[in-house]
């Protein structure tokens, strides 16, 4: 077992069961890559017989789909379990930034504050996102303990 901080560990919890009044508590990450799937040929080919050649079977056309990758960022609100989805072709701090963008237009004005838990990708502590928290006063962001995913309850 990874020992944590006690105060972080009751700063989760209380934000999870208690949260500020008039605040939005949302869980963001980013999920992939997610590659697309690749599927055999719809065409069928028939092999014709030809000079000292027998007909051969019947075969599909292969698909040699290579469809690249992409990442798919999130973010739930516990609360009322509403969630917010987007695609983007890359995990990069510009994408994270556009992302966070968009859930804050997403969650909308009324909150007092939207407090953001997050876990600890240097995509999510970087320059830009430091400057999209001081552009966005209402916004702090929560930090998981590191390997808190893979801690032991208790």
């Amino acid at each position: 077992m990874i020992p944590t901080s006690p105060k972080k560990k009751a700063t989760l919890e209380r934000l999870y069961t208690a949260p500020p009044p008039q605040s939005v508590v949302l869980c963001l990450d980013e999920m992939g890559p997610e590659s697309a799937q690749s599927y055999p040929g719809v065409e069928v080919l028939h092999t014709a017989p030809g000079p000292g050649r027998p007909a051969g079977r019947a075969r599909q056309e292969v698909d040699y789909g290579r469809r690249g990758k992409g990442y798919l960022f999130g973010a739930f609100e516990p609360a009322e379990g509403r969630a917010f989805t987007q695609p983007y072709p890359g995990r990069t701090t510009a994408n994270w930034v556009d992302f966070l963008q968009a859930v804050d237009r997403w969650v909308g004005p009324e909150p007092q504050a939207v407090f953001a838990i997050v876990d600890n990708l240097s995509t999510h502590r970087a320059a830009d996102v430091l400057l999209f928290s001081l552009a966005n006063p209402l916004w702090h962001f929560v930090f998981q303990p590191t390997y808190a995913a893979y801690r032991e309850p208790n």
